[in-house]
């Protein structure tokens, strides 16, 4: 009996052995499963943290951080980085809200403004300094001796610096030792310095004109002190020149002034005028001369965007030239239509002598007259004023010329609604 019962118990105690071990193979792959479950969720966790960080660092802010929810530490981890993201992107936007800003800024200056590097290359630039950019990036090779003084000295500047075919610019480089690079300002004067000098040769030209008729009134005065005063015949024919120089000189003086004026306008102000009015006040202004016959051909309804004293003086002035260059029995017609360009063309056709091809281009310089064709016996004036006046108008106005055929001076000024009130 005892052998039998201590045979049962080993048994038992082998059967209680096999099962801990099974227990424990079994415990240990659960646990190895579940190890494995709970890596991987930790690294799929990190990952898309990760994930983030990268999309962070790359500038792609937009994108919410997800999985931020829960209360360990890698959830932690994730709502610091959105924090940090979402703090980014607002100051990311309110940089790219000022660089936009102060780009509008640069790109509206006339001035051409320039960041070059040490080897030429351009780091920042506006629109107006587009041409003095290589299609590789770099700054064009006339500036860079420029730059490099700039870099090695601090600055450099240049009043007229002619660094592209047909254009001057004043030069100011300033040195930015923090980047390692040149601050380029380029302002182009190649407009102000024809301007200048067009007023030095205008200055030039308006002392050689009137010195000719002072010049004759100072010797009539002297030839009637010597004695011809007292002789009728000679006084009458000096008081004659003395009447010819100084209506001479007053003519002269008025186209000087009003030129002036016209000079002195930056910006015309422009109103709706009524073409029809304006271009009959002119015809009225100018009668045609004996032998010559005026022909008005104007479409209804037409209105312009102008000023109608200005209009008025240029179309006075073409009627005038027009009569002078046209031999009778001749005709004259002063018309005005709808362009094609929404716009309202002015002509002012004669049948006259016309105008040689070489003298066309230059009618419109001041003090032009070219071989006896123009203005006769004017100063060269008349259609510089004329051309100045329809520039305050923002407008046009050029000429067609066949020589013993005729010649075609037009007007073209920008077309307005029409008005209920005459303009004028």
């Amino acid at each position: 009996m005892a052998l039998i019962t201590a045979g049962v118990s080993y048994l038992l105690i082998e059967v209680l052995e096999r099962n801990r071990l099974v227990a424990g193979v079994v415990a240990l792959v659960v646990a190895v499963i579940i190890g494995f479950v709970i890596a991987t969720a930790i690294t799929s966790r990190v990952k898309r943290l990760a994930d983030s960080a990268g999309l962070i660092a790359e500038g792609r802010l937009d994108e919410p951080l997800k999985g931020t929810g829960g209360r360990d530490e890698i959830t932690a981890l994730g709502r610091a980085l959105e924090t940090m993201r979402a703090a980014l992107q607002q100051t990311f936007g309110a940089l790219r809200s000022e660089r936009d800003r102060r780009s509008a800024i640069f790109d509206a200056l006339d001035d051409a403004v320039m960041v070059v590097g040490s080897e030429g290359e351009v780091r920042f630039s506006n629109r107006a300094a587009e041409p003095l950019v290589g299609p590789d990036g770099r700054v064009i090779s006339a500036l860079q001796p420029w730059l490099r003084r700039a870099e090695h000295r601090g600055a450099s500047q240049h009043d007229g610096l002619q660094v592209l075919p047909d254009r001057v610019y004043a030069l100011d480089a300033r040195k930015l030792p923090a980047e390692g690079a040149v601050l380029a300002v380029l302002r182009d004067r190649t407009e102000g310095l024809r301007r200048e000098l067009a007023e030095r040769e205008f200055v030039s030209n308006a002392a050689h004109e009137l010195r000719n008729p002072i010049a004759g009134i100072s010797g009539s005065i002297e030839v009637l002190r010597a004695g011809a005063k007292d002789d009728p015949e000679a006084r009458e024919h000096f008081l004659a020149r003395l009447s010819e120089d100084a209506d001479r000189v007053s003519r002269l003086t008025e186209s000087l002034l009003t030129l002036a004026r016209m000079e002195a306008i930056s910006e015309g102000g422009t109103e709706a005028l009524d073409v029809a009015i304006v271009v009959e006040e002119a015809a009225r202004a100018v009668p045609a001369p004996t032998g010559l016959r005026l022909h008005l051909d104007l479409e209804p309804d037409l209105a312009a965007a102008g000023d109608p004293v200005l209009l008025r003086q240029v179309l006075i002035g073409l009627l005038t030239n027009a009569f002078k260059n046209t031999p009778p029995p001749g005709r004259v017609t002063l018309g005005a239509r709808r362009g094609e360009d929404d716009d309202v063309l002015i002509e002012v056709t004669d049948t006259g002598i016309g105008i040689p091809d070489e003298e066309v281009s230059r009618v419109f310089e001041r003090f032009y007259r070219g071989a006896g064709s123009l203005e006769k016996e004017g100063f060269g004036l008349g259609l510089s004023i004329a051309k100045r006046m329809v520039d305050v108008m923002d407008g046009e106005i050029g000429v067609e010329s066949a020589q013993g055929i005729g010649t075609t001076f037009w007007v073209r000024l920008a077309a307005a609604k029409p008005v209920e009130t005459p303009v004028a």
